[in-house]
């Protein structure tokens, strides 16, 4: 039976280690329950994995997003109603419906109780609760505006998911349209060309040039076709090996901001989310340099993050906050002008909110300039793709008839 190292919290709001044979980590959790203890931890020794369907939860990111989303909205009601975080965290764990979630809010009741502060006991839980979400909280704590804090982390979640869903949405509809074409080619090239070409061969006559390069291309993929895909899976090891390098990283997603189409969808998403979290950080009332360093580890996009830490680096050398902007390449002249305004008159906060609401607004503006044009482009694309194989096949099938008639 697999044997757990457990560390657990007494009902003297001691912890103590311990360990337990179980059949799975589930088994251990509630084994303490029944003693009238809380797990704060539980660690397999054996190395084998819980063999039950009762090991908890640690799949289903996007499920995990949701259940987080509704607990900070939970603990945003405790806190503006007055009700102490110990019994409000107890409440809201007995309603969580994420078994995984449901457990570590148990580990970081026992821990509040115990005495640690609530940034503390969510921050070690970070398969739950990433670190902006701790040190977010973390300063509300010491300014006194944990129920503020609580809410703006909820808007935050709620703006970022609706910009993640606007640009899946944007990316969808021409991804299956690429992977629909690209597989349509790929049967025509292996399984449809292949008979045209024994029948073109008996004529033995000269093939135009469309023909030529599709049968080419048919020649390569039935003859060659596994060296094919041994490359294209060499390179995207390679890839990703190399995706491992800051300074490519950072090169990709600086062409990403620039593609013609979608570079200023990413663009808009990319910068809303800067200023969500400046916005965020700034209204919790976290220290500038701080909030300069959270904001940047919690960039997506290593162009935008290699900005954000240029800026810190220039306000530790004793520059403003808005000529530190000012040296951004993203950045419309506008809203630095606007920056600028704000931090002279020390309404930063509300310069951050206004841009949130901008970039937002440029987002699903974008969206819906995207979807107008892709359509057609689309279309086009299919059009000369369909136009051509059509060009390869009947072209020397019209010469064909012709030598037949002459005949």
């Amino acid at each position: 039976m697999p044997k757990f190292r457990v560390e657990y919290a007494t009902n003297e709001g001691r912890t103590a280690t311990a360990e337990l044979e179980a059949p799975s980590e589930r088994q251990v959790v509630a084994l303490l329950e029944t003693r009238g203890q809380t797990a704060l931890s539980v660690r397999s020794l054996t190395g084998a994995k819980a063999a039950s369907k009762d090991a908890p939860v640690r799949r289903a990111r996007g499920g995990l997003r949701r259940a987080l989303l509704d607990f900070t909205h939970q603990m945003t009601a405790v806190t503006e109603s007055g009700i102490p975080v110990v019994a409000g965290l107890s409440a809201v764990s007995e309603q969580t419906q994420h078994v995984g979630l449901r457990g570590a809010l148990r580990r970081i009741t026992a821990r509040v109780e115990g005495g640690q502060t609530l940034a503390e006991a969510l921050s070690a839980e970070p398969e739950y609760f990433p670190s902006l979400y701790c040190k977010t909280l973390a300063a509300g704590e010491a300014s006194g505006n944990l129920a503020e804090v609580f809410g703006s982390l909820a808007r935050y979640m709620e703006d970022e998911a609706e910009t993640r869903s606007a640009v899946r949405s944007a990316l969808m509809y021409p991804a299956l349209v690429v992977i629909t074409l690209a597989i349509a080619v790929l049967v025509m090239l292996i399984f449809v060309i292949p008979k045209f070409a024994e029948m073109f061969e008996k004529f033995n006559a000269e093939l135009p040039m469309p023909t030529r390069v599709v049968l080419g291309m048919s020649d390569v993929l039935r003859l060659h076709g596994l060296e094919a895909l041994v490359g294209v899976a060499l390179a995207g090891v390679a890839l990703r090996r190399g995706l491992r390098s800051t300074a490519l990283r950072r090169w990709i997603d600086d062409r990403k901001l620039r593609v013609p189409v979608f570079g200023p969808l990413f663009l808009g998403a990319s910068m809303h989310r800067l200023v969500e979290l400046l916005s965020l950080l700034t209204r919790s009332a976290m220290p500038i340099l701080q909030t300069l360093r959270v904001t940047a580890d919690s960039m997506d996009n290593e162009a935008l993050r290699h900005d954000v830490q240029k800026m810190l680096r220039a306000v530790e050398g004793g520059r403003t906050l808005g000529e530190a902007f000012a040296d951004t390449r993203w950045l419309t002249p506008l809203v630095k002008r606007m920056l600028a305004i704000g931090e002279h008159a020390g309404r930063t906060d509300q310069i951050f909110d206004y841009l949130a609401r901008y970039y937002a607004t440029q987002t699903k503006r974008t969206v819906k300039t995207l979807s107008t044009l892709i359509e057609p482009v689309l279309i086009g694309c299919l059009a000369c793709v369909i136009l051509f194989f059509a060009l390869a096949i009947f072209l020397p099938m019209f010469r064909m008839l012709k030598l037949v008639g002459t005949t």
